[in-house]
């Protein structure tokens, strides 16, 4: 004798499926009984998997400590840029991907409706009229042509007993994918938000980078001046005049080639926000006549640290929607089963019937009440097939899980090794820029009294160069390195006091 285990809620029931009960509608009524009384699936309830991580960040010990989140929803304002804040909230509200984000939460509703509307029963309305004329061909009858008329009309109701849990499987798959959806749109959100903001910034110190270039050239053009009345008076070389011309067009280059950079940033802004370039580039503030006569606003990330490993790995958006898919997939695996077997069925019909023939009418009700079986005696191994589908699934959402975990620990690792280089590089780079500053203007006031030769003043002079652009570069990674901490943690960071003022 074959059997089924049920699991439900704790207890198991084995249910005989074989032909020794004395009645078929017997078993049936049995059957509706039981599962009246205590659901029934074909497998155990979903266990979530266990989220292996490591004990501690690589950060000091007594930063671990910290565990409660700290940072808001709106994390991008502890910038203090008023750009980003309003580049930020236009991307909200006008951009393709956080609006196919809703709709697959839109979509996964809607599904979830769906299949909860399975568990309810369904009523149905028939109603039909007809009207015939038939020949008598019969010798018998002075009556050449009949006529008749009938209609009928009533509702009827249909009603799927869950035997196998098959409908509340099916409900499960679905509120999983839901909140799976949920979490994508959160994610999104957040990779959004972090995109305006990386992008703010790297336009910012484009634009320094691009003001540093500027400046360059000028001072290499009145540098080139003073040589060619120096070349005039016979004090100088004309090599001395080949060596700035040269410099000065490799500065020019640098310059367009930075200028190219620079407007792709405010493309790329501008794909992510659907403003327009020139609303950007006045938000960011490099526009108008005095847009090279000062440095641009660079916002100083506030210090900050990673929660414990375990609030991140369940936090997380990426870690929610692929756990969530797990559990899809494990509910998915209950309704192939369930598929396999019988299903019954709970119907009934009431219908009035109307028939007029012959110069003669009948009418009368009829009705109908019962539960019907149905199942597959053979497919072919087709309902087997579509049990291993389902498990090949969950063992890849499994598989999946694992590998976000994997790419959370790395991303937010690779995100604390950032933040410690730029943290280091902002003060080193600061130095080198001091340094750099007053060699090159000991040596332009040595080169005008022809105390060191024009080779020495070039090279103070891209060494300065070269020292604002690493500064520049130090001050934008390091809060670009603020914000991969952020997106890679999920927002679960916590922030240390800093009254230092922005630079």
């Amino acid at each position: 004798m074959t059997k089924i285990t049920c699991y439900a809620r704790g207890c198991a029931r084995n249910l005989p499926v074989d032909g020794s009960h004395k009645s078929l509608f017997l078993n049936a009524i049995g059957a509706i009984a039981l599962l009246s009384l205590s659901a029934c699936s074909l497998q155990p309830d979903y266990v979530k998997p266990e989220i292996q991580g490591p004990a501690k960040w690589s950060v000091e010990a007594e930063q671990q400590s910290r565990s409660v989140p700290a940072m808001t929803e709106n994390w991008w304002q502890s910038l203090g840029d008023e750009a980003i804040n309003t580049l930020t909230e236009a991307a909200f509200k006008d951009n393709p991907t956080l609006l196919q984000a809703v709709t697959r939460i839109d979509e996964a509703r809607a599904n979830l409706g769906v299949s909860t509307a399975a568990k309810m029963p369904t009523i149905d309305m028939d109603a039909s009229a007809t009207r015939e004329q038939s020949r008598n061909t019969s010798p018998a009858s002075s009556s050449t042509t009949a006529l008749s008329r009938s209609a009928s009309a009533g509702p009827t109701f249909s009603w799927e007993i869950d035997l196998f849990g098959r409908v509340r499987e099916s409900v499960e798959a679905s509120r999983s994918r839901l909140d799976a959806r949920t979490a994508d749109a959160a994610s999104t959100r957040l990779t959004l938000s972090t995109d305006v903001a990386d992008n703010v910034l790297k336009l910012r110190a484009c634009e320094n980078s691009r003001r540093v270039l500027t400046e360059d050239i000028a001072s290499r053009e009145k540098t080139l001046q003073l040589t060619r009345l120096r070349l005039n008076s016979g004090f100088a070389a004309a090599t001395d005049e080949a060596r700035i011309l040269s410099g000065l067009a490799t500065s020019r280059t640098n310059l367009a080639n930075q200028q190219e950079q620079c407007a792709r940033q405010v493309n790329a802004l501008v794909a992510l926000t659907g403003d327009s370039p020139e609303k950007i580039r006045n938000l960011v503030g490099i526009s108008g006549p005095l847009a090279d006569s000062e440095a641009v606003f660079m916002p100083r990330a506030p210090e900050a640290e990673p929660v414990m490993p375990a609030i991140v790995l369940t936090e997380h958006p990426d870690i929610i929607s692929a756990e969530r898919e797990v559990a899809a997939a494990w509910a998915d695996i209950a309704v192939a089963r369930a598929n396999r077997l019988p299903r019954i069925d709970l119907a009934a019909a009431l219908t009035g019937q109307w028939i007029r023939a012959g110069g003669s009418s009948l009418n009368f009700n009829t009705w109908s009440l019962g539960p019907s079986l149905t199942g597959t005696l053979f497919d072919g191994g087709e309902g087997a097939a579509n049990v291993s589908v389902a498990e090949a699934r969950y063992r890849r959402a499994v598989s999946s899980l694992q590998s976000t975990l994997r790419t959370t620990v790395h991303d937010v690792e690779n995100a604390i090794a950032a933040q410690a280089s730029a943290k280091s590089r902002v003060m080193s780079t600061s130095e080198g820029v001091t340094a750099a500053r007053t060699t090159l203007k000991s040596s332009d006031d040595q080169w005008k009294v022809g105390a060191v030769s024009l080779f020495e003043l070039e090279d103070s002079r891209r060494q300065f160069a070269s020292a604002q652009d690493a500064e520049i570069s130090a001050r934008r990674d390091q809060a670009q390195a603020w914000i991969s901490l952020i997106k890679a943690t999920g927002g679960a960071i916590a922030s240390i006091p800093d009254t230092r003022s922005h630079e």
